[in-house]
C-alpha cells in the first residue's frame, strides 16, 4: 500500500514514516509533503493512504482535510491529540477515515492500520483521464472526444466526457442533449462540491456517457476556476472508469489542471503546414509544462484529403511519430454529427469508425 503523509510539523512526520515503514507500507521520502502543497500534490497522484498530522495547527490541518477529501477518493488517517473530543469529531467530520493519537503513536498508528486494512473497502482504481487537445480549429478534436468516449462506455458501462471548450463547446449538440447544470454553476459551488452535486450536475446519453457540459452563455465563462475544474476532475475519476476532456488550446489556468491529471494527452491534427506549424509549437510548450512525450499520442484526423502533407514529411517536422490515422470520411461524419449520434453507433461498420474504435481501444489501459 503506498502512504502519503501531510505535515508541518517534522518530528512527527519521522516518527510516523518509520512505523509505517515496519508495517510494511510504501512511504518515499517524495510522498511527504507540507500542508501547503498537499492538495495540488495529491490531486495529481493515486495515494491509497494519506495520513495527516493535526500539529502543529489542527484548525488549518482541518481545512487541508476538508480539502483532500474532495479531491481523491483514498482514505485519509488524523494523527493528533485525544483530550480534546471536539477536535476528533471535526476531524472525522471533516473527511478523516480514521484518528489515531499522537501522544502513543506506534501502538496507536499499528491498531488504527489494522483496522483501515480490514474494515474499508478496497478503492476502486482511479478513472483513466483521456485529454483531447487540437491546435487548430477544424481538425475535429470534439467528434473525436465523443465517439472515443462513446466506445469506452460501450465497453465499460460508463465515461465522463468533460467539455473544456468554455466559449464554443458542442458536445452536448453531438449527443442531441440538453443539460440542465453545467461547469459554470459547479465552479460557482466548489466550496461544497462533493460526488453528489457533481452527479445532478451531468446529463447522461444512452450510450452511456455523462457530459459535464460547458457555460451556457459566454458571460458565465469566467466563473470556471481551476481549483473547481480540479475537483470537479478528482470526484469523477472516483466514480467513473474513464474521463475523457475535450479541451481547447487557449492553455489557461482550467485547461492546464485538465492537461496534469491526464494519463494520454491525444494531440489532434490535420496533415497541412499551418496545423503542422501550431502542433509543433503546442507540443514544445507540452514539454515545458512537464507533460512528456510517453503521455502523448499525435492522431491525424480527415486523414487522406487532396494534397495534404505526406506522414513521412509530417513526422519528420513534428520529430515524433504518428500514433493513429482516422480516415477523412465527410459524409458519414457530417450526417452523425448533425444527427447528434455519435459515428460509431450510426455507421458501425464504416472504415472512419473501426478507425474511431480502434483508437479507443489503444488508449484503453485497460482489462475486460
Amino acid at each position: 500500500m503506498r502512504a502519503c503523509i501531510v505535515s508541518d510539523h517534522e518530528a512527527t512526520t519521522t516518527q510516523v514514516r518509520e512505523v509505517l515503514l515496519r508495517e510494511g507500507l510504501d512511504c518515499p521520502v517524495a510522498d511527504l509533503f507540507s500542508l501547503d502543497l498537499a492538495p495540488d500534490r495529491l490531486a495529481q497522484g493515486h495515494p491509497e493512504l494519506i495520513i495527516v498530522i493535526l500539529a502543529p495547527d489542527p484548525e488549518r490541518a482541518l481545512g487541508v482535510v476538508s480539502q483532500l477529501h474532495l479531491l481523491t477518493p483514498a482514505p485519509m488517517l488524523a494523527v493528533g491529540p485525544t483530550h480534546d473530543s471536539r477536535l476528533v469529531l471535526r476531524t472525522l467530520r471533516a473527511g478523516a477515515a480514521d484518528y489515531a493519537d499522537d501522544s502513543d503513536l506506534e501502538d496507536e498508528l499499528r491498531t488504527v492500520l489494522g483496522r483501515l486494512r480490514t474494515e474499508l473497502p478496497a478503492q476502486a482504481e482511479p478513472a483513466r483521464t483521456i485529454a483531447v487537445l487540437a491546435p487548430s480549429g477544424g481538425s475535429g478534436s470534439s467528434t473525436l472526444s465523443v465517439n472515443v468516449a462513446t466506445v469506452l462506455a460501450k465497453d465499460h458501462k460508463s465515461v465522463l466526457l468533460l467539455d473544456l471548450k468554455l466559449q464554443s463547446g458542442d458536445l452536448a449538440a453531438l449527443l442531441d442533449l440538453k443539460p440542465t447544470h453545467t461547469l459554470a454553476e459547479l465552479c460557482q459551488n466548489a466550496a461544497r462540491m462533493d460526488r453528489i452535486m457533481l452527479e445532478r450536475s451531468l446529463v447522461r446519453h444512452g450510450s452511456g456517457v455523462h457530459l459535464l457540459a460547458p457555460p451556457r452563455s459566454l458571460a458565465d465563462v469566467g466563473l470556471v476556476t481551476a481549483d473547481g475544474v480540479r475537483q470537479a476532475l478528482n470526484l469523477a475519476r472516483g466514480l467513473f472508469p474513464y474521463v475523457v476532456i475535450d479541451l481547447d488550446h487557449s492553455f489557461g489556468p482550467e485547461q492546464l489542471q485538465a492537461l496534469r491529471l491526464a494519463d494520454v494527452v491525444l494531440v489532434v491534427l490535420r496533415l497541412d503546414f499551418t496545423c503542422l506549424r501550431n502542433t509543433q509549437r503546442t507540443l514544445d510548450y507540452l514539454e515545458q509544462l512537464g507533460i512528456g512525450r510517453d503521455r502523448i499520442r499525435v492522431v491525424v484526423n480527415r486523414y487522406g484529403q487532396a494534397k495534404e502533407v505526406p506522414a513521412a514529411k509530417a513526422e519528420e517536422a513534428l520529430g515524433t511519430k504518428i500514433f493513429h490515422y482516422v480516415p477523412e470520411d465527410a459524409k458519414t461524419v457530417n450526417r452523425a454529427n448533425n444527427n447528434g449520434v455519435p459515428i460509431v453507433l450510426e455507421s458501425p461498420w464504416a472504415k472512419v469508425s473501426r478507425s474511431l474504435s480502434k483508437l479507443a481501444q489503444s488508449v484503453n489501459g485497460r482489462h475486460g
